[in-house]
């Protein structure tokens, strides 16, 4: 069972383009606790791929921090076991970071298991055999232990968006932060997607899931955010943010969309 510890703490988060022109973040802070699967819902344009890319630096804040496993990340150097000012080596806390984005991401060139291998071989200096063991447990887990030898233009886009969520798991992340997922997929796709996070929740994976996909933020979201010029006008719990929103914006919003 998970913890309720704070894995990542976000602390007036600022993202400005134009000199301040544009706030596509604007005053963000929130705490993210081991185990949440924490859904970021809003219109587009609202700041809600820019908070989730920031979480892992690729988006540099303009200013704020984000305290991740106890390290302020936005910052160039930290202070090692020694008490010496070192630079922070931002890679190192990405590995425990799992990324999954809109367009799978998958390398076109290299076969399924090729993409599923590389990172853990060259990063972790995991053993071949051992890598690509692993990489046929996590595809049989999603069904697609028979593709490993494929391309990615093989496949559909709900595969390689499945291969891209187990692609992340062979790091073995803390947390796993997922930018519309389902936003390229085929209707029909999605569903196959969804079920494959919705096993991760229930696992106790900690997820931060930017997503249109209003049922899965009922069902499976531990808590839901609402964000809307680059802030955050409501949070809560699935329940109470869907049956009794209390910002006027978020009320608009959802009687849109539901």
């Amino acid at each position: 069972m998970a913890t309720r510890d704070s894995l990542i703490q976000v602390t007036d988060l600022k993202k400005h383009y134009n000199h301040g022109a544009i706030k596509a973040l604007d005053g963000v802070t929130v705490d993210i606790n081991e185990g949440d699967v924490m859904v970021v819902i809003g219109p587009s344009g609202s700041g809600k791929s820019t908070f989730l890319r920031s979480l892992n630096l690729l988006e540099v804040p303009t200013a704020g921090s984000i305290v991740f496993d106890g390290v302020d990340i936005t910052k160039k150097k930290i202070q090692n076991a020694d008490g010496k000012m070192v630079k922070l080596d931002i890679d190192q806390h990405r590995q425990k970071m799992g990324m999954v984005f809109q367009h799978f991401n998958l390398f076109p060139h290299m076969t399924i298991m090729d993409n599923m291998t590389l990172a853990p071989i060259k990063v972790k200096h995991m053993p071949k055999d051992q890598a690509e063991k692993k990489a046929l447990a996590l595809l049989d887990r999603v069904g697609l232990k028979d593709r490993a030898d494929a391309y990615p233009i093989q496949l559909s886009g709900g595969q390689k968006q499945r291969i891209a969520i187990v692609r992340a798991l062979m790091m073995e992340p803390q947390v796993m932060l997922f930018d519309e997922p389902t936003s390229a997929l085929d209707p029909e796709m999605v569903g196959e997607v969804l079920e494959v996070m919705k096993e991760l929740a229930q696992e106790g994976m900690t997820m931060v899931v930017v997503t249109h996909e209003m049922g899965f933020a009922k069902e499976v979201g531990s808590r839901v955010l609402f964000m809307d010029s680059g802030k955050i006008l409501e949070q809560n719990t699935p329940q109470e943010f869907f049956d009794h929103p209390q910002n006027p914006r978020t009320r608009t919003f959802l009687s849109k969309v539901l």
